[in-house]
C-alpha cells in the first residue's frame, strides 16, 4: 500500500519568507525614496541656480547701462533706483543764448529724432537730483531736426557747467528694483499705475544693494548681495557693478 504525500510550506517557512520579502521591500523602496528626493533636490537647486545667473546678468547690463550718478538706495538697502539710458552721444557747442544743441548720438538708428521728443536729456551728470526738472543741467527735449535737439530752456538761461568729454544722456523714466516679500521685483517710474515684474523669487532676508560711496567714482558702483533659499538650503551671491558711462 503506497502512502501519499502533500507538498508545500509550513506555516513557519511562510513567516520566515514574508519576513525576507518585508525587509527586501523596505530597504528597495527606500532606495527609491532616496535617488527620487536626490534628483527632486537636484533639480530645484539647478533651477534656482540657473535663476540667480539670469537675474545677475540681468541686472548688471541694465546697471552698467544707467545714467552716471543716477542711482540712489532706500528702504535700508531694500529699494535701488536708476535711469537708464535710452541714447548717448556728445554735443559740439553749449551756446548761451539759445535753446538748441547740435548732438551725434551712439545709435543705427536713423529716425531717432521722432521718439526723443518726450524725453529728457542732461549733461554732467553729478547727482540723482540733476535729472529732474528744474535742474541747470537738464532739459525737456520739445523737437528734434536732423542733429538739432530743441530743449524747454528759457533763451535767457544761462547753461551750467560744460561736460568735459561733451557727452550728454538723454533718458525717459527712472526704474526701481526693490526686494521683498520673497522676490526681487521690477518696475518702471512712468507715472501710470506701478506695475511690478517679478525677477526672480526665493529671496532670503539679508538680500539688499549698496552703493559704494558718495564720491563721484564710487557713485557709479553698486554692489548686490543676494540670499537664495529653497527647501532649507541658502545661496549667496556677491555681485558688483560698475557704471560704464562717465559724465
Amino acid at each position: 500500500m503506497k502512502r501519499s504525500y502533500q507538498s508545500g510550506f509550513t506555516l513557519v517557512e511562510l513567516i520566515v519568507t514574508m519576513t525576507i520579502l518585508a525587509i527586501v521591500s523596505v530597504g528597495i523602496f527606500g532606495f527609491i525614496e532616496s535617488s527620487t528626493s536626490g534628483y527632486v533636490e537636484s533639480k530645484n537647486r539647478e533651477a534656482l541656480q540657473s535663476q540667480a545667473r539670469f537675474v545677475v546678468e540681468r541686472l548688471g547690463r541694465e546697471l552698467r547701462h544707467a545714467v552716471p550718478n543716477s542711482m540712489t538706495v532706500r528702504d535700508d538697502g531694500a529699494c535701488l533706483t536708476y535711469t537708464p539710458i535710452r541714447y548717448s552721444g556728445t554735443y559740439h557747442q553749449l551756446k548761451q543764448g539759445a535753446n538748441t544743441l547740435d548732438v551725434a548720438l551712439s545709435t543705427e538708428k536713423t529716425n531717432w529724432q521722432g521718439g526723443v521728443t518726450s524725453d529728457r536729456l542732461v549733461f554732467l551728470p553729478m547727482k540723482p537730483s540733476d535729472l529732474i526738472s528744474g535742474a541747470s543741467n537738464s532739459f525737456a527735449i520739445t523737437a528734434a531736426s536732423g542733429n538739432t535737439l530743441t530743449l524747454d530752456k528759457p533763451l535767457t538761461a544761462e547753461m551750467s557747467a560744460s561736460s568735459p568729454s561733451k557727452r550728454i544722456y538723454i533718458y525717459h523714466h527712472s526704474v526701481t528694483l526693490c526686494f521683498g516679500d520673497g522676490e526681487l521685483r521690477r518696475r518702471v517710474n512712468d507715472g501710470a499705475t506701478p506695475k511690478n515684474i517679478t525677477l526672480a523669487q526665493n529671496i532670503a532676508a539679508g538680500s539688499r544693494f549698496d552703493l559704494a560711496g558718495t564720491s563721484l567714482s564710487s557713485g557709479n558702483l553698486i554692489n548686490i548681495y543676494y540670499r537664495f533659499n529653497q527647501s532649507s538650503e541658502t545661496s549667496v551671491y556677491n555681485q558688483h557693478v560698475q557704471v560704464l558711462n562717465a559724465p
